[in-house]
């Protein structure tokens, strides 16, 4: 990604103009995209990152005219608890000027006469970023192909989890992300101006990114969204997905469909949330989930049904599903299993086409950070020793392991659950730090 050029003062951040230079969009190449898509499907997941209650809900909702957060905990403490799914559609109003010609589906208003153009799909997926969720925004990170940091301007940058989270980015291989710089509707100019400063400072001296693009919004009071509508476009471009090979469905979500007190002879199969990282699904495929149903003996039962129907994050019903796309899909399988994301971390594909199911992993290549991430104070961060309790994210997978041996760049580890996931995948590690688990390192799965 070719950085942007940064703004000299509050005057040439605050002019929009002057941004869409600095930021280096070209929008006159947005009029040459196809008016309408072949399929209404996601080109690529955006996962939002940030500190909790720097606004990332609200800035989702702002794009997509959906609020993610709707779990009645999440409602009444606040805060995001589980990974929110949200759709985007941007649209272009022909008639209007750049970029305001820019909307999406959370207001789909052309200021002149004109009918707006279908320009592309996004899948946006809404991690949490309160400090004891970091497992679930590893999880969440795990699927997506883009980062959208979201930072309060009335804070100082970074606080402990927008640290937290970015270094999250990165350990799960993210390329490409956008700032965006929100509540500027709460600070004066040269506040604005100088958290604009802290922000590159950050990136530029503490991460691998460099000067991201940054764009002052208010996600409150829908300032520059058209200014960020237009940056997703540019930086985030269309992925290309890997339809060759043994389908592969990492599960983020599952849940029961039925109401409370559907009867009984209406009621339907359970459903699974989540993203193909290869090959395609489709409608009548079998499918098979693993590690599957844990019995009480913690043993593994994998399960086997039929894909009834499959949905985007929008409620578009396709007849395929694949990758790069947030998806719902419905199958026959009890309810009562699916339900309170009970299958969360789970794979499904092609019956017995997928990995199997272990209880020991070995973590090799470990990279330990000089220092705890995300923690309120500077601390240091010993290396894993055996006997040590930590938690892997594995995929979409979260599983606690005790350390059976390492050596500084390679550990084995017992897990307290049976896991099925790729060998190479990702694996990051937390331990215990304060009572809050925190994200220390990352290694390559092997078994």
């Amino acid at each position: 990604m070719t950085e942007p050029d940064v703004a000299r003062n509050e005057k040439e951040l605050l002019n929009k103009e002057r941004l869409l230079e600095l930021l280096g969009l070209e929008l006159d190449s947005l009029e040459n995209l196809p008016e309408n898509p072949e399929e209404h499907r996601s080109v690529g997941i955006i996962g939002t990152a940030g500190h909790v209650d720097h606004g990332k809900s609200t800035l989702t909702e702002a794009l997509t005219g959906k609020f993610p957060a709707t779990h009645s905990k999440e409602l009444l403490q606040g805060i995001t608890i589980k990974l929110g799914y949200s759709h985007l559609d941007v649209y272009l109003c022909p008639d209007d000027p750049l970029p305001q010609a820019l909307v999406s589906n959370a207001n789909l208003k052309c200021k002149k006469s004109s009918k707006p153009k279908h320009l592309r799909c996004y899948s946006i997926l809404d991690h949490p970023g309160h400090e004891i969720l970091i497992s679930t925004m590893l999880a969440g990170a795990s699927i997506i192909d883009y980062g959208l940091v979201v930072i309060a301007a009335n804070e100082p940058c970074p606080m402990p989890q927008t640290r937290e989270h970015v270094t999250a980015l990165e350990v799960m291989g993210i390329k490409d992300i956008i700032v965006a710089q929100n509540k500027i509707e709460l600070v004066s100019k040269e506040q604005l101006f100088e958290n604009y400063k802290q922000i590159i400072n950050f990136f530029e001296n503490e991460t691998s990114y460099g000067i991201p693009p940054i764009i002052p919004v208010s996600a409150a009071l829908r300032i520059n969204i058209d200014v960020l509508l237009a940056a997703i476009l540019e930086y985030f471009k269309p992925k290309q997905p890997e339809l060759s090979g043994d389908p592969l469905f990492y599960v983020a979500r599952s849940f029961d469909p039925n109401l409370p007190g559907t009867p009984p002879e209406k009621m339907i199969g359970g459903a699974l949330g989540g993203a193909l990282k290869r090959g395609e699904l489709r409608v009548g495929d079998e499918i098979e989930i693993r590690p599957g149903y844990i019995t009480e003996k913690n043993e593994s039962i994998p399960l086997i049904s039929e894909i009834t129907s499959i949905q985007t994050d929008g409620g578009h019903k396709l007849d395929r599903a694949i990758p790069h796309a947030l998806i719902g899909i419905a199958t026959k399988l009890d309810p009562g299993i699916t339900k309170a994301d009970g299958l969360a971390g789970n794979i499904a594909g092609k019956p017995d086409r997928l990995p199997p199911i272990v209880k020991k992993v070995t973590i090799k290549k470990i990279k330990m950070f000089p220092k705890i991430v995300g923690a309120k104070v500077d601390m240091r961060n010993p290396p894993l020793k055996k006997g040590e309790q930590v938690l892997l994210n594995i995929g979409t997978n979260k599983n606690l392991g005790i350390i059976e041996s390492s050596d500084g760049e390679e550990a084995e580890i017992t897990l307290l659950r049976p896991l099925a996931m790729p060998k190479n995948e990702i694996a990051a590690i937390s331990r215990l730090v304060e009572r809050e688990y925190r994200l220390v390192g990352y290694g390559i799965l092997d078994y």
